[in-house]
């Protein structure tokens, strides 16, 4: 007897031991693929899947927690099955990153454990085709954009006539274009001359809450006294010295170039001063090549010392 219940008690340990490791690992399956960005841009590709996710109808896509530019969780429900997706952007080299996704189903969780390193499971065949969609889009999104870096520089003071808007990073150019017909009516009726490209100056930018506060402002030649009005207001925007980046493209993504001006911010050694500006060249109400549409994107700097 005693011969008998020594290795049957040491293979149920074992068993026991085996459940308990599959159960307590960070995830049913871990897949990635490589893209030649930077982690910034993976970052902001995957911050915003529900945007290129081909089939929006039946999938809804929560962002669970997020560390900038170093990981993202996010819980995406496709029909009846939930995934809890644990993402990791890392940089292999200047030009290429790694995407990694850490991806779980919490209702099946020892089955998938069992099954994924053995056969091709519908759980891990899902997984796959989601990688293989994103990183199709991410591809294509490269395609849509492109930014320069291009160091230190001294945003000039300027006046202008601005209105205080609030929006989350997506609403962005929705709010610009909701009220762009009333500052350009206000500065024609006025008689206000214009002194420049009309710009944004971002002031309170909660990247963890997704919101923005920033002023949309029309920059104008110093006047007197500017006639009273509901919303548009007077300033003069202090010079300041920032880091910039030439953004190309659609203005409405101008943001995926502020994550990589944060890390040069670090790198230089500096610290921002908590604001941003972006000056816009060309007027998407006439259309044209978004590759054509030009902006610089300057990130407030000050010393460390």
């Amino acid at each position: 007897m005693k011969k008998i219940f020594i290795p049957i008690a040491f293979i149920i340990l074992l068993v026991l031991i085996g459940i308990t490791f599959l159960l307590t690992r960070p995830s049913d399956y871990l897949a990635h693929f490589t893209i030649k960005a930077t982690p910034d841009i993976a970052y902001y590709n995957i911050l915003n899947w529900d945007i290129w996710n081909r089939d929006e109808s039946s999938s809804k896509i929560d962002i669970l927690s997020k560390k900038p530019v170093s990981n993202i969780s996010q819980k995406v429900t496709q029909k009846d099955t939930t995934f809890i997706f644990n993402w990791e952007f890392k940089k292999l080299n200047d030009s290429i990153s790694v995407v990694r996704a850490y991806v779980s189903d919490p209702n099946r969780k020892l089955y998938n454990r069992l099954t994924v390193p053995f056969i091709n499971s519908h759980f891990k065949q899902g997984v796959r085709n989601n990688l293989l969609d994103i990183k199709t889009r991410m591809e294509l999104m490269l395609e849509k954009f492109n930014y320069k870096f291009t160091g230190y520089h001294h945003f000039e003071k300027k006046s202008c006539v601005y209105i205080n808007l609030k929006s989350t990073l997506r609403g962005k150019a929705m709010a610009m274009m909701s009220n762009v017909s009333e500052l350009n009516q206000f500065v024609r009726q006025n008689n206000l001359e214009l002194d420049g490209k009309p710009f944004l100056v971002i002031h309170d930018w909660n990247e963890s809450k997704d919101s923005i506060s920033f002023d949309f402002c029309f920059p104008i030649i110093r006047i007197d006294a500017v006639p009273v009005h509901p919303k548009i207001k007077f300033m003069t925007v202090e010079s300041m010295d920032a880091i910039k980046t030439d953004f190309f493209g659609n203005y409405g993504m101008t943001d995926i170039t502020w994550y990589n001006l944060a890390e040069e911010v670090k790198k230089q050694g500096y610290r921002t001063n908590n604001k941003l500006i972006e000056v816009y060249f060309n007027d998407p109400h006439s259309g044209g090549n978004e590759l054509e549409w030009k902006a610089e994107i300057y990130m407030g700097i000050e010393s460390v010392n």
